[in-house]
């Protein structure tokens, strides 16, 4: 039996305000031939569908042709929600969608037995713990009071609970069936890039440790960290990551998605398949005749045209620089890349919140606790000065995270 593991596709996204539906097109079609090629009996896609609660129309017909052409090809699919995913858009198909073995649990289920689904093909069986990205309204409620750390640990114990209680029912259930459990979550440990917007706090707090997991699953497969990688040095806890890049700091990841052999009631192998490039994402830094020289210079091989990031820094502020950066800028307005994202910055001048943070980094693609940190740190306080704006900013964030 052949699996293929994969999430956070974030149908819908935006670099900067130019789209990746190209990008996305081509993925699915790649997805799909390799789906009918490989001869994969299921395909798991561990959240994060859509970028947005409320896709487009654009993105949403995206999503239905990608199933429609799986029609045939003899591979179930079990989707769960992601933390930008709506449980309402995802669930609202799913009485329609399990007659073609298209199995969707956006939420958390009332009844958690629902969660644990039978998979069944003519190559083998596996048990799936479909579980979506878990909010805390999902786990637990809120005491009045209750600390910030308190809150944390107490979502912490509710996200191992919700497993064990799965890995128990399977055991009692199905105790011979090998068996995949699914997740949308940060685990500890686990290597980021800027484009993960947090609810979860992506910087560690709210961390996961992989120990949590219950022993009695065979594979982890999960999503919300956009670089793939294994956890805890295990082939068997894996994130597949983003299938295409979904920032400039993801411009040098390799991208795949994750393929499972089960045979004799074991997963026995687990191989990545390498996602063709079909964009390439570049970034341009230095003086202003470096950076001139290095577009003039520049030449690209993938299908689709590059997009291009351009911090040039000089020394002193100068009107005259100002003027030829935006020279420069439209003499490649016709280029056979795109400059997408160019910045112009003078070191003797104070640094706005955007120039905080490394060249490839998108503020908007920060979570604010990420900007407030490195602001703060950037300022000349002393430690208990610090520490009671870092508090004052968490009782904030809290209140508006509970509002929303």
């Amino acid at each position: 039996m052949k699996i293929l593991h994969t999430a956070d596709w974030h149908l819908g996204k935006q670099l900067h305000k130019y789209g990746l539906d190209e990008d996305h097109r081509l993925f699915l079609e790649w997805l799909a031939q390799t789906i009918k090629e490989r001869k994969i009996d299921l395909l798991l896609v561990s959240g994060d569908v859509f970028d947005t609660a409320n896709p487009s129309n654009h993105a949403l017909a995206q999503y239905y042709g990608f199933l429609k052409k799986l029609m045939g090809a003899d591979c179930q699919v079990v989707v769960t929600g992601g933390n930008h995913d709506s449980p309402g858009v995802l669930n609202a198909p799913r009485e329609l969608l399990q007659f073609l073995d298209i199995k969707i649990v956006g939420n958390a289920l009332e009844n958690i037995q629902d969660e644990l689904l039978h998979i069944v093909s003519p190559n083998g069986e596996v048990i799936v713990a479909a579980v979506p990205y878990l909010r805390e309204a999902d786990l637990r409620k809120s005491v009045s009071g209750e600390g910030y750390e308190d809150r944390l640990s107490a979502l912490r114990q509710g996200i191992r609970g919700h497993y064990e209680q799965l890995a128990n029912l399977k055991d009692e259930y199905f105790a011979r069936v090998p068996s995949i459990a699914m997740g949308h979550l940060y685990v500890n440990g686990a290597s980021i890039s800027e484009s993960e917007r947090d609810i979860h706090v992506v910087g560690g707090e709210a961390a996961f440790s992989a120990e949590f997991f219950p022993s009695g699953f065979d594979y982890i497969a999960l999503g919300h960290i956009h670089k793939p990688q294994p956890i805890s040095n295990s082939d068997f806890i894996r994130y597949s990551g983003s299938p295409i890049p979904l920032s400039f700091s993801e411009r040098d990841d390799s991208k795949y998605v994750l393929e499972l052999t089960l045979e004799n009631n074991k997963i026995n192998k687990v191989e990545a398949l390498p996602v063709p490039a079909f964009r390439e994402l570049r970034c341009f830094t230095g003086n202003l005749d470096e950076v001139e020289a290095a577009l003039k210079a520049y030449t690209f091989e993938a299908l689709l045209p590059s997009y291009v990031e351009v911090h040039v820094t000089e020394p002193f502020a100068d009107p005259q620089k100002e003027l030829y950066f935006s020279y420069l800028l439209r003499e490649f307005d016709n280029a056979p890349f795109r400059i997408i994202k160019p910045r112009l910055s003078f070191e003797n001048r104070t640094k706005g919140a955007d120039e905080l943070f490394t060249t490839g980094t998108s503020i908007q693609d920060l979570s604010p606790r990420e900007v407030f940190q490195q602001r703060l740190a950037s300022e000349n306080l002393d430690d208990k000065t610090q520490g009671l704006l870092a508090e004052a900013f968490e009782e904030l964030w809290r209140e508006v995270a509970e509002q929303n």
